[in-house]
Protein backbone atom coordinates (compact mmCIF):
# COMPACT_ATOMS: atom_id res chain seq x y z
CA UNK A 1 0.00 0.00 0.00
CA UNK A 2 1.31 3.59 -0.80
CA UNK A 3 1.41 6.25 1.37
CA UNK A 4 0.77 9.40 -0.03
CA UNK A 5 1.82 13.04 1.81
CA UNK A 6 1.62 16.61 0.83
CA UNK A 7 4.71 18.56 0.62
CA UNK A 8 3.58 21.36 -0.73
CA UNK A 9 1.50 23.58 -3.13
CA UNK A 10 2.27 26.15 -5.86
CA UNK A 11 0.15 28.46 -6.75
CA UNK A 12 0.49 30.74 -10.25
CA UNK A 13 -1.08 32.39 -13.01
CA UNK A 14 -2.45 29.13 -14.52
CA UNK A 15 -3.86 27.82 -11.06
CA UNK A 16 -2.51 25.33 -8.16
CA UNK A 17 -0.30 22.53 -8.75
CA UNK A 18 0.15 20.18 -5.38
CA UNK A 19 3.59 17.95 -4.66
CA UNK A 20 3.24 14.65 -3.02
CA UNK A 21 5.68 12.18 -2.07
CA UNK A 22 4.60 8.90 -2.50
CA UNK A 23 6.00 5.77 -0.84
CA UNK A 24 5.54 2.22 -1.56
CA UNK A 25 5.63 0.07 1.70
CA UNK A 26 5.13 -3.37 -0.28
CA UNK A 27 8.38 -2.78 -2.22
CA UNK A 28 11.27 -1.58 -1.79
CA UNK A 29 11.15 0.92 -5.03
CA UNK A 30 12.48 4.20 -3.73
CA UNK A 31 10.29 7.08 -3.32
CA UNK A 32 8.72 8.53 -6.31
CA UNK A 33 7.05 12.28 -6.26
CA UNK A 34 3.49 13.06 -7.71
CA UNK A 35 2.93 16.76 -8.95
CA UNK A 36 -1.04 17.30 -9.26
CA UNK A 37 -2.56 19.88 -11.82
CA UNK A 38 -5.62 20.24 -13.29
CA UNK A 39 -6.87 16.47 -13.15
CA UNK A 40 -3.37 15.04 -14.53
CA UNK A 41 -0.71 13.37 -11.85
CA UNK A 42 2.78 13.65 -13.31
CA UNK A 43 5.26 11.28 -11.71
CA UNK A 44 9.06 11.85 -10.79
CA UNK A 45 11.79 10.18 -9.23
CA UNK A 46 13.28 13.10 -7.49
CA UNK A 47 11.67 15.88 -5.25
CA UNK A 48 13.64 18.76 -7.07
CA UNK A 49 12.34 17.46 -10.58
CA UNK A 50 8.89 17.54 -9.10
CA UNK A 51 9.22 20.97 -7.47
CA UNK A 52 10.25 22.71 -10.84
CA UNK A 53 7.71 20.81 -12.87
CA UNK A 54 4.95 22.08 -10.35
CA UNK A 55 6.07 25.80 -10.50
CA UNK A 56 6.15 25.70 -14.45
CA UNK A 57 1.88 24.00 -14.52
CA UNK A 58 1.21 26.56 -11.94
CA UNK A 59 2.85 29.47 -14.08
CA UNK A 60 5.69 30.31 -11.70
CA UNK A 61 8.60 28.47 -12.94
CA UNK A 62 11.83 28.52 -11.19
Amino acid sequence: MANKTSLTVVDGPNGTAELFEVADESTTVATEYQVEFKGASHTFQTMGEAYIEAGTLAGTPI
